[in-house]
């Protein structure tokens, strides 16, 4: 299966997927959940460089410099994804147990 994450996520939202369909979505949404989780992290990790970066720059100061970078930008993004992943994990293993 080879769908970007934003397809997957529509996908999944179909009422009339057969029990492989959503064991299938479940496999390829959980990988695709532990990619973004990764990236997150390699992200926070930047963002905490970014912030003790200057000592001049107050936390408040450069939390808000980060946001507006292009790293923080994809940060705020992927964070917004892997929450909506999560969901999605959560509704699709309901449908799965309520196959069985």
């Amino acid at each position: 299966m080879d769908m970007k994450l934003t397809e997957l996520l529509q996908a999944v939202k179909e009422e009339q997927l057969t029990k492989t369909d959503l064991e299938r979505y479940h496999t390829a949404l959980s990988g695709m959940g532990a990619d973004l989780s990764i990236e997150v992290a390699e992200l926070e990790k930047e963002k905490a460089m970014f912030e003790a970066g200057d000592p001049n720059i107050s936390v408040a100061k450069a939390k808000v410099l980060w946001k507006s970078t292009e790293k923080g930008q994809r940060l705020i993004l992927l964070k917004g994804y892997l929450q909506a992943t999560k969901t999605q994990l959560r509704s699709l293993e309901k449908r799965i147990f309520a196959w069985l």
